[in-house]
């Protein structure tokens, strides 16, 4: 019952999209900003407020600490069995909860824009700090391998190496993650919803659109996992909200380079953006990267994560470039290294601390379903002498 009124509460709170004045905005952000030190550990959620009205750069819980840690265990659960049933189902070996289908891992750098603005200069994009070697994977949504043409989320997922400091999982010590897919929000304002989606998608996909009818709103992100040319010219989002330093809330995003030219490869095969990635791959690629400040807690709110952050409030602030060199992604080695690389946006440092209900639940539901699968060592960089190792043989 408390989980359902504060679900209501918080809903209320940006069903209206009300906004606050000017004035009262300026201030809140002001007052909000200086509450805590960019460089402490973030504070965790609140209890929902008492009027429905949540505040700047703030989490809270739905319902307790407690409930959610119960109903992340069972989801965690949950997410188990639709992977035994994927695999069964479709005949293939188990794999990951979703983005199952890699088109190609490729090796590159993370390259921090020198005029970049002094709000984003905190943790890896702090002054002082190196370009670093970064893994990407590029994949389908769902949690088999499909026909690219078919109707699916596509995901860009960056693994930037050599980050020291403690991590909010152990399994990595050198790791920062970060995790996107082609629609600004995910399928569900949290993860109660996400995994009434989860369910109903592992039916199939008219079940999937099924869901849709019934949450019109929340199921937006649906509507934009049709077919694409090319996973290379994609622009991806976080979908969830994340911290940059402990003070403030932002979502992130990625878009080729300015100057990249679009792609528009024959869809002849079931795997024709892997083939399409593979030419784009050898010609050398670049995506850049870009955050989104909090504008207002509830026209851009933390724990409804199905209300996009409009850029014409939150405008996009370029923070670096990630560099991928023309390279080959269709060795023999970089297959099943790419199938056994384990992503999580839990493999984060402080400053860039997830935040939201769908975050936090991600942290118990994605080590569930990667230690299931037996997930691969922690990677790392690529050199020409020492390829990534190939781990668990593995087939597309």
């Amino acid at each position: 019952m408390l989980r359902m009124k504060t679900a209501l509460a918080l809903w209320l709170a940006v069903a209206g999209c009300a906004g606050l004045k000017e004035s009262e905005r300026k201030e809140q952000l002001a007052a909000s900003l200086k509450a805590i030190d960019p460089n402490a550990e973030p504070r965790p959620p609140e209890n929902p407020p008492a009027d429905g009205r949540p505040r700047f750069n703030t989490e809270y819980w739905l319902g307790s600490a407690d409930e959610e840690r119960a109903r992340f265990e069972e989801f965690g659960k949950q997410i188990n069995a639709l992977q035994k049933a994927a695999a069964e189902k479709h005949g293939q070996p188990l794999a990951r909860g979703f983005h199952a289908k890699a088109h190609g891992c490729l090796h590159g750098e993370l390259r921090l824009a020198a005029d970049r603005d002094a709000r984003t200069r905190f943790g890896i994009f702090a002054d002082g700090q190196p370009s670093r070697p970064v893994w990407v994977r590029f994949s389908n949504g769902v949690g088999w391998k499909q026909g690219d043409g078919e109707l699916d989320a596509r995901g860009f997922a960056v693994k930037v190496l050599q980050v020291e400091g403690t991590k909010y999982l152990d399994e990595e010590k050198l790791t920062q993650d970060f995790l996107m897919t082609n629609a600004p929000t995910p399928v569900g304002k949290n993860a109660e919803e996400f995994m009434v989606f989860a369910h109903a998608n592992a039916k199939g996909t008219a079940a999937g659109l099924f869901f849709l009818l019934g949450h019109p709103r929340t199921g937006h992100a649906l509507t934009r996992t049709g077919a694409v040319d090319s996973a290379a010219t994609e622009q991806y989002w976080s979908g969830g909200a994340y911290h940059l330093g402990a003070h403030q809330a932002i979502k992130y995003t990625a878009r080729p380079c300015d100057g990249t030219a679009k792609r528009k490869p024959a869809r002849k095969s079931d795997d024709y953006l892997y083939e399409d990635l593979a030419q784009a791959a050898k010609q050398g690629m670049c995506m850049s990267f870009y955050v989104q400040f909090q504008y207002d807690p509830e026209l851009t709110p933390i724990e409804n994560a199905s209300v996009e952050w409009e850029v014409e409030r939150s405008p996009l602030v370029h923070v670096a470039d990630i560099v991928l060199p023309p390279q080959d992604v269709d060795s023999p080695s970089l297959k099943p290294f790419c199938d056994n690389l384990s992503f999580s946006p839990w493999h984060a440092i402080a400053a860039h601390k997830p935040m939201g209900h769908i975050n936090r639940a991600r942290r118990v539901v994605y080590y569930s379903s990667a230690h299931l699968r037996q997930r691969g060592p922690e990677p790392q960089p690529w050199t020409p002498e020492t390829p990534p190792p190939a781990g668990a043989e593995k087939t597309r």
